[in-house]
C-alpha cells in the first residue's frame, strides 16, 4: 500500500511533467513565434540589392493608383529608380510609369516612396481593390526588382500616400512670370 509521501511525490512529478509538456518548451526553433511574419498588409521582398517593405498600391477615387513602399538600397552605390511596370496578377495588359520626381536611393539607406507622389496618378482602371498586381521596379545599377503587391482602398491608414504626382507650380509660375515680363514692354 503506497504511503502518503509516495502519493505526494508521484502527484508532484506528474504535475511537473505536465507543466513542461504543456508549456511548449519543447517546440524548438520551429515555433511559430520564431518565424518571420508580415504584420502589415503590404508585401515584403527581403533579398537582393534593393529590398522592399510594406509595398502596396493605394487606389484613388478616380481609377488611379499610387505606389507606396519602403525601399532599401543595400549596395554601396546610389541607385536611381528609372521606371515601374504594373501588371494585373493573372491578367493581361500592363502599365509603365516613370517617377514624377527623381527617386535616388542613397547607399545603405531606406527611402519611403509614396508620400511625395513619386509614383501616383498611375492608371488603375484594370486593377480593382482587393486584387494583387505584379510590380517591376527598374533601377539604374540594381536592375529589375519584382514583387506581387495588394491593391488597397484609400482610407485613413493611407492618408499620407499622395493621390497625385507633385505639381511643378512654383516652377511653372516662375516660367509664366518670366514670359509675361518679356511680353510687357518696359515703360
Amino acid at each position: 500500500m503506497p504511503t502518503v509521501r509516495t502519493r505526494r511525490l508521484t502527484a508532484a512529478s506528474m504535475i511537473l511533467a505536465a507543466s513542461l509538456g504543456l508549456s511548449a518548451c519543447g517546440t524548438g526553433g520551429g515555433a511559430a513565434t520564431n518565424q518571420q511574419y508580415q504584420p502589415g498588409i503590404g508585401a515584403n521582398l527581403r533579398t537582393g540589392d534593393v529590398q522592399l517593405y510594406n509595398a502596396l498600391l493605394v487606389a484613388g477615387s478616380d481609377d488611379t493608383l499610387a505606389f507606396s513602399a519602403g525601399v532599401l538600397n543595400t549596395t554601396d552605390s546610389p541607385q536611381t529608380l528609372e521606371s515601374v511596370t504594373i501588371t494585373p496578377l493573372g491578367g493581361s495588359g500592363s502599365v509603365t510609369a516613370d517617377p514624377a520626381t527623381d527617386v535616388e536611393l542613397a547607399p545603405r539607406q531606406l527611402f519611403t516612396i509614396g508620400r511625395a507622389g513619386e509614383l501616383a496618378g498611375i492608371d488603375g482602371a484594370t486593377l480593382p481593390v482587393g486584387r494583387y498586381a505584379d510590380v517591376t521596379l527598374t533601377f539604374s545599377d540594381a536592375g529589375e526588382v519584382e514583387i506581387s503587391v495588394p491593391v488597397v482602398a484609400r482610407n485613413a491608414s493611407y492618408a499620407d500616400v499622395a493621390e497625385t504626382p507633385p505639381s511643378d507650380t512654383a516652377e511653372q509660375q516662375a516660367t509664366e512670370e518670366a514670359a509675361e515680363a518679356e511680353e510687357t514692354p518696359a515703360g
